[in-house]
C-alpha cells in the first residue's frame, strides 16, 4: 500500500473528528495533566500526550511520511490512557481521548483482529469472560491464582503475570435477585449493573439494592450487557456499538417514562450519560443519559431529603482517591460531601494510579503503570482505608500499595440509620438482611 493510499484509507476512517487534530496550538498542557506524560520513559516527546496530538495533527496536515499502519504509531496512541484529565485544560477544548481512541479504529479497520493481543480480545468480551469463569466458580479462581497458569497467560495474552484478576463468585448478583422476593417501593428505579458487580463482586450490588430499597425505591434489573468499556478504548468501536444499542434498547423504555437509572460502576455511569452519545447518532442515547444517575448521586439527594440518615458513629478518617473518570464527570465534590455527612474524614487524592481501566495490566504497560503508581503510593497510608469508586483503580492501588481498598457505598452502608426501625449499629440491619 503506498504512502498516499494508506494515509487516505486512515483519514477516512478517522472521520469527521480529524477536524479536531488541526485545532492543536500545541501549547503542551495536556503533557501537565497527562501522567503517562510525566514518567522518565517521556523523556522522548513523541510519548507525551502533546506529542501524540502533534504526531496525528502532521498526519492529517500531510507533513513527513507517517504510516499510520506502523507498529510504531500503534504503540504511540495506545499510550493514551483514556483518563480524560487533558480534556479539560486543553485551551481549544480537543477531546484528545476520542480522536485517539478513533485513531485506534483506523487502524484496526484495515489491520483487523490480528493486531490485538489475545488478552485485548478477552477484555473486549470480558461481559462472556466474567460469565464463564463465574459458571466455573471456585474451580476458575483456583486455576487462574497458579502461578504457572499466570506465566503461560503472560505469554499468551500479554496479561502480565504480576498483576490480580478480581475472583469470580459462583453466584452472580442477577441470579441472587431473580430468586429474591420482589419488594414494593413508592418510585421504582432501574439499576445498570455492569459485569463486575455482577460476577466478581455482587456483595457491592447487593449492598447497592439494599441502599435503593431502604431509600424507597423498587428495583428493576433490566437484562444488559457489559458496559463495554475496554471495547471503546480499544478502538473496537463497531463492537462497542453493539453493546451501546443492546444496552439503551433495554433501558430507553424506561428513561422515557420518567425512571431514572442509577450505576455503581463509574465506567457504566461515564458511558450512559455521555460515552455511548460520542459513538453513536442515536435519540435513545439521549434519552437514557438524562435519566442516568451515579450512585453516590443518588445517594446525597436522598440524604438530603431526609430519606437515609446517618449514625453518629466515632469519626473514620479515610485516604479518598478521585479516579481520573470521577474528576471527568464532577463527582469528587459529590462523593466529599456525602462522606463528610455520614461522619467520615476524607482526604482526597488526585494522583492517578495508573492503572486505566485494563491498560496497567499488560505486559507491555506494567512498569509505567507502576511507575504512575508510585506518586500515589507515596501520599497514602497503608494503615489507613482508602476509598475509591473504580473496580480497576481498587485492583490497582491494592497490588501497588498494599493498602485496604474499599468502595464508598460499603462504607456509607455500615452508617446509614434504619428509618423504619430506629437507629441500627452498622450496614443498617435491614442492608446486612438483604445481602445474605
Amino acid at each position: 500500500m503506498s504512502y498516499d493510499i494508506g494515509r487516505t484509507l486512515f483519514l477516512t476512517d478517522l472521520g469527521p473528528i480529524r477536524s479536531d487534530a488541526r485545532r492543536c496550538i500545541r501549547c503542551g498542557f495536556c503533557n501537565a495533566v497527562c501522567a503517562e506524560s510525566n514518567v522518565s520513559s517521556a523523556f522522548k516527546e513523541s510519548r507525551t500526550s502533546r506529542g501524540r496530538m502533534i504526531l496525528v495533527q502532521s498526519l492529517v496536515e500531510n507533513v513527513g511520511d507517517i504510516d499510520p499502519y506502523s507498529a510504531d504509531f500503534k504503540k504511540l496512541i495506545d499510550l493514551c490512557l483514556s483518563c480524560r484529565r487533558c480534556v479539560s485544560v486543553c485551551p481549544p477544548g480537543i477531546p484528545i481521548p476520542d480522536l485517539m481512541v478513533q485513531a485506534r479504529y483506523a487502524y484496526l479497520k484495515r489491520k483487523k483482529w490480528n493486531a490485538l493481543t489475545l488478552g485485548h480480545r478477552i477484555f473486549a468480551d470480558y461481559g462472556t469472560f466474567d460469565r464463564l469463569g463465574s459458571a466455573a466458580a471456585p474451580v476458575s479462581n483456583w486455576i487462574m491464582g497458579r502461578q504457572i497458569v499466570k506465566r503461560l497467560m503472560e505469554w499468551s495474552t500479554h496479561i502480565d503475570a504480576r498483576t490480580r484478576l478480581p475472583p469470580f463468585q459462583r453466584q452472580s448478583f442477577e441470579s441472587w435477585f431473580r430468586k429474591r422476593p420482589n419488594t414494593p417501593g413508592k418510585k421504582k428505579i432501574v439499576y445498570f449493573v455492569d459485569s463486575y458487580a455482577n460476577y466478581n463482586y455482587p456483595s457491592l450490588a447487593k449492598t447497592v439494592v439494599a441502599l435503593l430499597e431502604h431509600a424507597g425505591y423498587q428495583v428493576i434489573v433490566p437484562p444488559q450487557k457489559e458496559s463495554g468499556m475496554p471495547s471503546l478504548e480499544f478502538g473496537l468501536l463497531d463492537k462497542a456499538r453493539n453493546l451501546a444499542r443492546y444496552n439503551l434498547g433495554q433501558l430507553a423504555r424506561y428513561a422515557e417514562e420518567g425512571t431514572q437509572i442509577v450505576c455503581s460502576s463509574l465506567a457504566a455511569s461515564y458511558l450512559l450519560k455521555e460515552g455511548y452519545g460520542t459513538i453513536l447518532d442515536d435519540p435513545e442515547a439521549s434519552t437514557v443519559s438524562e435519566a442516568v444517575v451515579d450512585m453516590m448521586e443518588l445517594l446525597l439527594e436522598e440524604y438530603e431529603k431526609g430519606a437515609v440518615r446517618f449514625d453518629d458513629q466515632i469519626p473514620e478518617h479515610v485516604d479518598y482517591h478521585c479516579c481520573c473518570i470521577s474528576r471527568a464527570m464532577s463527582l469528587a465534590p459529590v462523593n466529599m460531601k456525602l462522606l463528610k455527612a455520614a461522619g467520615i474524614i476524607p482526604r482526597q487524592i488526585d494522583e492517578c494510579c495508573g492503572g486505566a481501566g485494563v491498560w496497567g495490566m499488560f505486559r507491555e504497560n506494567f512498569e509505567i503503570s507502576k511507575e504512575i503508581a508510585q506518586k500515589l503510593r507515596d501520599k497514602i497510608s497503608t494503615d489507613t482505608t482508602v476509598l475509591t469508586e473504580s473496580e480497576t483503580c481498587k485492583m490497582q492501588i491494592e497490588l501497588h500499595t498494599g493498602a485496604t481498598v474499599r468502595f464508598p457505598l460499603e462504607l456509607l452502608a455500615e452508617r446509614v440509620t434504619d428509618l423504619q426501625g430506629g437507629r441500627t449499629t452498622d450496614a443498617s440491619s435491614a442492608t446486612r438482611q438483604i445481602i445474605s
